[in-house]
């Protein structure tokens, strides 16, 4: 069960006793894949269709469309104990990368990847974060995580206005995490992230609109793939 962290944010140097598991360096997928991470609200979902449309790259999301039913997803996100819920979505992700696997594109645009999974149970209590580095560890060379992750980093203030215009499901769920400590949490667990792993990125959209976000992104992409 997804619940909104009441406790402070971590103390200093907390994540840092945690490692991150050694997951596949070697590529072994055709394609290029750049996943797009971040806070509930920071506009992951209307950039990585921007971008697909863009680039004319093949948008997917990182977890495959299949555990995506919706009484099913409303009842692992809000329902289940958490870690039923974290091997649902990982399992789901793992299943996404396979199907991948063996695409033509060149480039694929991911809304959201594995780190989802991981940050929302980092955010909720760190111990859960541990547990799943303990968990994936024996399999971690057998994942293959995206070429290249952008973190969109946007402020809490930003990201409630954000979701304050979705309605039905969408708010609902967002709305299950949404506390400034959270968020802060949230925002931790990726810094730790990009420390652990190269192929991590940050991207300033805070008060920026969606045409200026995509834009940025864009940039981005070109410098780090030429």
């Amino acid at each position: 069960m997804f619940e909104a962290s009441s406790q402070v944010p971590f103390p200093e140097k907390v994540l840092d006793r945690l490692n991150l598991p050694r997951f596949q360096t070697e590529v072994t997928s055709r394609s290029f894949v750049v996943a797009i991470e971040g806070p509930n609200g920071a506009g992951k979902t209307t950039l990585s269709h921007a971008l697909a449309h863009k680039l004319d790259a093949f948008w997917c999301l990182g977890t495959d469309e299949a555990w995506f039913a919706e009484p099913f997803k409303v009842r692992m996100i809000r329902d289940a104990d958490w870690f039923a819920s974290a091997m649902f979505f990982l399992s789901g992700c793992l299943e996404q990368t396979r199907l991948l696997r063996n695409r033509s594109e060149q480039l694929m645009i991911m809304d959201r990847s594995l780190w989802s999974t991981l940050a929302v149970h980092a955010a909720t209590n760190v111990d859960r974060l541990e547990a799943l580095i303990a968990m994936l560890q024996p399999i971690a060379s057998q994942i293959q995580v995206p070429n290249l992750t952008i973190v969109l980093e946007a402020s809490f203030a930003t990201c409630q206005s954000r979701i304050a215009t979705k309605s039905g499901t969408a708010r609902v769920l967002d709305e299950l995490t949404a506390t400034e400590v959270f968020h802060a949490r949230e925002r931790e667990f990726y810094t730790w992230l990009g420390r652990q792993n190269p192929t991590i990125t940050f991207l300033d959209v805070d008060r920026s609109s969606a045409d200026q976000v995509a834009d940025k992104t864009l940039a981005l992409l070109k410098k780090k793939r030429c």
